[in-house]
This record gives structure tokens, sequence and C-alpha cells, in this order.
């Protein structure tokens, strides 16, 4: 009763290799010490927050995971693995006088909790948010702008995520019911000659730093690969479950799903390379440079961001919306750098991917859990800064609500 379909590739992949492969199970209590310390460390961060009358809340939270997975096939697979997560995070939020209510985060990650032992710091990056939010709480709104900007390392590697690697996951090249943005794109490039992506489930650590996206075998029993997606600009790969598709009749190991979800093609580290990065101050300047030559008298800087979400379907445009949380505007007239806020970073693949020109010589790393059709994996991103020739922000949804007319109870009234 239906046309005939595009791709008509096999349901499920032959894989050639039979895995045993055991690991005894983690003594969880020696591993996660007593509770009690993490506990009385949550309250210490979250202190310095009741020092700020504007603050409106803070939080730390801290999550420790250990997640044991078998896997026993009728192939002859079989897999006991243990994965191991330690999270921290801090968050504030303040209200401005015009109902906006203004976010900041930082996350931190490590497999054992031993990792993250660095009190005096986190203090330091608490004590550092509390003054940028008192400083967004009067900062400018921005207006919806298009123009020049750079993505700092956390804002690229997010952005990537979303715009990029949900699209090329194997399993939505065979649904006619996605957009398949780059299905037809093999051979073709698609960035800047000197920019590659990888997504490599085998590297557990980047520059000494935790990797959440590490895995030894995926959620169907196949070894977690690397995986160029593109090499010189050009586009190579998807990343693949056991699901084929057309020229791609076997898995490179990126099955995963969250327990009692069923596996398809998920993200495991994204790694964006450059063999032709810039300083931080050669970045800038090509900004202001491309700002002048298109008449703008101020490009933007996002410099870190909470998450985003993407659309990849046909009956719905085929969009992304990045979540910034902290924007600068850099002038060309050599005024100090603004801090703003009101914004969302918004557009369409294929015409942002076109604006990307160069890439920073400093990476930075995003961990965290991504949710699709399987659940919750966790993934990373490694990425320099991005210099865009052409983003555009639209006005941030915000609160009609007005601050409170009173202080805080723990507060004494001004007379």
């Amino acid at each position: 009763m239906k046309v005939a379909e595009e791709d008509t590739s096999a349901d499920f992949s032959i894989e050639p290799d039979v895995i045993t492969y055991y690991e005894a199970p983690l003594d969880i209590k020696t591993i996660l010490g007593d509770k009690k310390v993490w506990e009385e460390k949550v309250k210490k961060y979250t202190a310095p927050f009741i020092e700020s009358k504007d603050i409106y809340g803070g939080q730390a939270t801290f999550n420790f995971t250990v997640e044991r997975k078998n896997l026993i096939t009728s192939e002859g697979t079989k897999i006991s693995q243990n994965l191991i997560y330690s999270r921290l995070s801090v968050s504030g939020f303040i209200k401005s006088e015009d109902g906006m209510e203004l976010p900041l985060y930082k996350s931190y990650f490590a497999f054992e909790p031993k990792g993250l032992s660095f009190d005096e710091a986190i203090i330091a990056d608490v004590r550092t948010m509390i003054k940028k939010l008192e400083r967004l709480r009067e900062a400018p709104v921005v207006d919806p702008y298009t123009g020049p900007a750079i993505l700092s390392g956390r804002a690229a590697g997010v952005f990537f995520h979303e715009v990029f690697g949900h699209r090329v996951e194997g399993h939505r090249q065979k649904s006619e019911q996605e957009g398949q943005t780059f299905k037809k794109k093999l051979g073709e490039k698609i960035l800047p000659q000197h920019m590659s992506v990888v997504f490599d489930a085998t590297k557990k650590t980047y520059d000494g730093r935790d990797l959440m996206g590490y895995y030894k075998y995926d959620d169907e029993g196949v070894k977690g690969q690397s995986v160029p997606v593109v090499k010189s600009g050009v586009f190579n790969s998807f990343l693949m479950s056991r699901s084929p598709i057309e020229n791609f009749s076997c898995s490179n190991g990126h099955g995963r799903a969250q327990a009692g979800y069923r596996p398809v093609s998920r993200q495991s580290n994204l790694i964006i390379e450059s063999n032709a990065s810039v300083s931080e101050q050669e970045l800038r300047q090509i900004l202001i440079d491309e700002c002048k030559k298109q008449g703008k008298p101020f490009g933007l800087l996002f410099e870190d961001i909470r998450g985003g979400f993407t659309m990849t379907g046909r009956t719905m445009p085929n969009v992304f919306n990045v979540l910034p949380t902290e924007v600068y505007r850099i002038y060309t007239d050599g005024r100090p750098d603004e801090l703003v806020r009101g914004v969302d970073l918004v557009g369409t693949p294929l015409v942002m991917f076109s604006m990307v020109s160069e890439a920073g010589d400093k990476f930075d790393i995003f961990n965290g859990v991504c949710g699709a059709e399987s659940g919750g994996v966790p993934v990373s991103s490694v990425a320099p800064a991005l210099l865009v020739t052409q983003a555009e922000v639209q006005k941030k949804s915000k609160s009609q609500e007005r601050p409170p007319i009173l202080p805080r109870p723990d507060e004494k009234p001004t007379m």
C-alpha cells in the first residue's frame, strides 16, 4: 500500500566479532566514601550565595552513579561492564527589574568522586558566578541581531552536539520522517578545510580531564570506536548502531541506550580539531575586521551556554535553539566588552555551518547527559572557540512577574 522505501538496507547487521568481556562488580562504598562529607561540601559551595541580597536562588548538587550493564546475545556475546560517573553542579539565578530570570551554571565531572576534590577552586568559581549574576541584573537586553560571533569552546561544543551530532546519527537517515540533512552530503565539503570532527568512544580523558562519553562496548555488544565523521572539511561517515543504512552495513560502536530503552545510534565524545588554529587575540581581531566589513558596530561573544535543542524531522522546521547564559558585545571602536542578556542563538544547520570560518587554539570540554529516543546517555564535547561570520539571535522568553517588593526574611529592611 506504500511507495517503495528510499533505503532498502537490512534491518539488523551481522557483526564479525563475538565478544566475551567481564568486569567484576565495584565496591561502591569504597569509591564513594562517606556520603556526609559530600553533604557538607554542597552546603559549603552554596553558602556564598546568601551574601548577595539580590540572588534568588543558589544550589549545588552532587550525583554519584554506578551502572553495571550485562548483555547476552544469541550470537554468543557476553559482556559485563561498569560505568561510573561523579558529577557536581552549581547554579544560581537572579531577576532583573523587567522580570527576566537570569541563571548561571557551572558543572564538574570525574569518573570517581576523588577527582572532584578541589574545594577552593569551586568556591572561587561560585564567587565569580555571583559577581556575574549581579552584573547581568543590570545588563542591557540585546535586540534580534545577525552578524559575526565567536562561540567559546564550551558553546561551540554544545552547538556542534545539537546542530551536527544529532543529524549524523545513522538511524535518522533510514527514517523517512527525518529531515536527513547530511544523508546526500557524503564526500562533500561542509566545513573549512582545516577542520575535522571525530566521535571517539575510546578516549577516556582529554588534556588530563575525564570524558563522560567514554565506554568500552556499546549497548549492542560492539566495541566503541573512533569515527572520523568529517575529515579536512569533507563529510565521511555516520554514527552507526546495528541498524544498517545505505552504504553503511555495520555498526561502528555507537548503538547506545539508557537502561530500559532500545539502543539506537547516539553520540559519544565529539572532538573538533583544526590544523590552522589562531590565538584568542587573533580570533577577536578577525571578528572585529569582519564586523567592519559588514558594517556592524559590534559582534557577539557567546562565553557560556546551558544547553539547547534541535528539530530533525520533516514535519517541523529543521532549526536549532542554543541557550546562552553569558554573552558579550565586542565593539569595533575599541570600547570594553559589554555583558548583555536576553538572547537565544537560533538558525538552521546548513546555513550556520557555511558560516564557520576560524578556530581558536584553546580547547574546552562539555560533559553532560543527552536525551533522545533511547533515553539519556552520557556524552562529551571537546571544542576550540569558533568564529562564525553570520549568527542570528532572537529575544529570550521571560517572566512578567516583577521582583519582590520586600527584602528576604533574613535581611533587615532599610528605613
